[in-house]
């Protein structure tokens, strides 16, 4: 075994880390034990991610674990006896709220960073969203920004690093390979059927479930408004295309689950598909419907984000939408 499976083994072992029951010592003693298994930097960040999500409660911010891990460098050094301790405790089960470990490939991605306000600001003028919405998805770590096919790209992704769809931040589409033009990529070897954010929902009563990077900050934008940061968790399908992928479904059980569909054929097979599949996987589900609203500039709209820029009129007629999530 090398020392990143024998250090996976034997974190696996580990109690969970519990917010108000030693939860920051917990995690500490995971990040020292990566160390003391000699576990390179990447690998380690890996792993912990991993750990996070599967057994913090709740996960830790990206930023406070990178923290413990810096630290967990700083205060303890490789210990080989730990690499030769591994036993047969890696046997232990999963926690029904973790994902499993993703199978295959990975996304490659390029160097991420957390955005600045200006990113932020940035982003938000261009989708016509509110810079707090922006600030929600790169705080639960399912936005980042960086170099891309030489741009400027925000991309969407979440600690899983099963699926990462790439846009560009001026706008602009992506030249492909064939010539043509597209508005998204997806970063190669993504699991383009992962629901990104599931993972970061374990603690979440509700589920708004869109579809699209865009819609993922537009749901970020209406939770920021209505107060709902705390019990509704932002996820979204990189595609009305797929069905979610069978690892993800048992992570939606107990949980009300809202579908926010495109207003196409698209949108209303996806919607169907999936609350076909969460419905048999144990969640509450419904769908809200954007029939018959219009944009200010007059125009249908089709999606979450054009919700944003709903018309004055329409807004007062519908009053379900003075409480978007359930």
């Amino acid at each position: 075994m090398t020392p990143a499976s024998r250090a996976r083994a034997y974190l696996a072992t580990m109690s969970p880390a519990i917010a108000g029951q030693g939860g920051h010592a917990a995690t500490f003693t995971a990040a020292c034990r990566l160390v003391e298994f000699g576990v390179a930097g990447s690998e380690a960040w890996e792993i912990l991610s991993e750990w996070n999500l599967t057994r913090c409660k709740p996960p830790w911010t990206e930023r406070d674990l990178q923290r413990k891990l810096a630290e967990a460098y700083h205060h303890t050094t490789p210990k080989p006896e730990f690499a030769a301790a591994v036993s047969a405790r890696n046997g232990v089960a999963r926690s029904p709220q973790s994902p499993p470990s993703p199978t295959g490939k990975r996304p490659s991605l390029p160097p991420l960073r957390l955005g600045t306000a200006a990113d932020f600001s940035r982003l938000a003028e261009l989708r016509g969203l509110a810079r707090e919405g922006v600030a929600l998805a790169s705080e639960k770590g399912l936005l980042r920004f960086g170099e891309f096919r030489g741009h400027v790209a925000w991309l969407v992704l979440d600690k899983s690093k099963r699926v990462a769809q790439a846009r560009r931040l001026d706008g602009e589409l992506w030249e492909t390979k064939d010539g043509e033009k597209a508005k998204a990529v997806f970063v190669k070897d993504s699991q383009a059927a992962w629901p990104v954010g599931i993972g970061e929902a374990a603690d979440f009563p509700a589920v708004a479930l869109c579809e699209g990077g865009p819609d993922l900050l537009a749901a970020c934008h209406f939770i920021t408004a209505e107060g709902r940061e705390r019990d509704v968790a932002p996820v979204t399908m990189l595609g009305g295309c797929p069905r979610i992928h069978a690892d993800a479904l048992p992570l939606f059980r107990g949980k009300h689950v809202r579908i926010f569909p495109h207003f196409d054929d698209t949108g209303d097979n996806a919607a169907n598909r999936w609350a076909e599949q969460l419905t048999e996987a144990g969640a509450d589900v419904d769908a809200f419907s954007l029939a018959g609203l219009r944009r200010a500039d007059g125009e249908p709209v089709k999606d979450l984000c054009d919700l944003a820029a709903i018309h004055a009129d329409d807004f007062e007629e519908h009053r379900c939408l003075w409480n978007l999530f359930p």
